[in-house]
């Protein structure tokens, strides 16, 4: 079990090091290719649209399936669209290419994650999930530090491809999970109850910052901060780590706690403050230790989505009730992503992150009001009792 979970480990790790290798830089790489903000924002957000089409699938088809062999398909499929991005150079020309990467996102980062907690997510769910989120931050720190230092040479879209195709070899040496037969009903009565549509809406709200950031944070980075590549790089590199070394912490606290989705919720206002003070930000130190801040926030509410998607749904109905899950966030990045292009094209870079990040304050407010209000919601999430949600 050691080996597996490591292997597991390593390919989430290899997934968002390859990802955010290319996805820091594209922004800037598709302003210098004469794209104007509205159009970046576009096709940032049909990256994340063409990912949200294909998660339920993807999720359905691992539970049915076989997660191993759609985890190998979507390796070769982002191998693919690393090989062809920097040969579309028209808006006509991305839209075959962006749909081809977000099957392999889509592939990749629900079925990884879906696997390891029905394997590995039942048991010390809060050290198992932060360890596993440790390994996330890590490639989303070190991806664009590393791509920021290849795009000097010119290597960024064959390493990216490079990458894609170690996965697939890493992917070959887990186990699969057996596959079960159930009825697609199934998973309409795991969703209908008020729990899972509190996540979904708060897994919404998630969503739409991070179309806000993946638009606006290298191009304010670059246009507004005049920050060279390395120091984008640098930038996400220390975020990451900073993630990464936070996260255990946070997964000790979680199993301290009985009220994991009222600690969800925190998290998820403490991020939201502190994106709207990144409108704020005017140097290299100021952006950090905003993003430092708010990227705390996203920690919490990142590991408490993990574990509260293992407490809500069956395991043997995780792929798709995740697909679910990361359907409806990456449905609210890719609305967030184009909006953000119109907000940057009339206002300023900052402003969208001002916006977003009053949007999601108010969502917690009244969601907090919402349970706070009703005995039984209180009751729901363990709000003063000692329940697991």
């Amino acid at each position: 079990m050691d080996r597996q979970i490591s292997l597991s480990i390593l390919i989430r790790f290899l997934i968002y090091f390859v990802h955010w290798m290319v996805l820091a830089h594209l922004p800037v790489l598709l302003k210098q290719q004469g794209f104007d903000d509205v159009a970046v924002g576009l096709v940032i957000g049909l990256f994340a649209l063409s990912s949200m089409l294909l998660m339920l699938p993807m999720g359905l088809f691992s539970d049915f399936f076989s997660p191993r062999r759609t985890l190998l398909t979507g390796a070769l499929s982002f191998a693919l669209y690393f090989f062809l991005l920097p040969r579309a150079t028209t808006l006509g020309s991305l839209l075959p290419v962006v749909l081809l990467g977000g099957l392999g996102a889509a592939a990749l980062i629900v079925v990884s994650e879906s696997l390891y907690l029905k394997q590995f997510g039942q048991e010390r769910r809060g050290r198992r999930v932060a360890l596993y989120h440790l390994s996330t931050y890590l490639g989303f720190g070190l991806g664009p530090l590393a791509g920021g230092f290849l795009l000097r040479s010119g290597l960024l879209f064959p390493a990216a491809s490079l990458g894609a195709l170690l996965i697939f070899g890493v992917v070959l040496g887990i186990e699969d999970h057996s596959v079960r037969v159930f009825a697609f009903r199934d998973y309409g009565e795991d969703l209908r109850q008020f729990k899972p549509l509190m996540l979904m809406a708060c897994i919404f709200m998630l969503g739409t910052h991070f179309g806000v950031e993946q638009t606006s944070i290298s191009l304010l980075m670059r246009e507004t901060l005049h920050f060279t590549p390395e120091r984008i790089g640098l930038y996400f590199a220390v975020v990451g780590l900073w993630m990464a070394a936070v996260v255990p912490f946070v997964g000790h606290l979680h199993d301290k706690r009985s009220t994991v989705f009222l600690f969800f919720l925190a998290g998820l206002g403490l991020s939201a403050f502190f994106q709207a003070l990144t409108a704020l930000a005017f140097d290299f130190w100021s952006l950090l230790v905003i993003r430092m801040l708010h990227t705390l926030g996203d920690a919490v509410a990142l590991l408490e989505f993990s574990v509260l998607t293992a407490l809500f749904f069956p395991a043997r109905r995780l792929g798709g009730n995740s697909g679910v899950l990361y359907a409806v966030r990456t449905l609210a990045t890719f609305g967030a992503a184009v909006l953000t292009g119109i907000v940057n094209h009339r206002w300023s870079y900052g402003a969208s992150f001002l916006v977003n990040g009053l949007f999601v304050l108010l969502f917690v407010g009244l969601s907090f009001t919402l349970i706070a209000t009703n005995p039984q919601r209180r009751l729901e999430v363990g709000w003063g009792n000692r329940d697991d949600a």
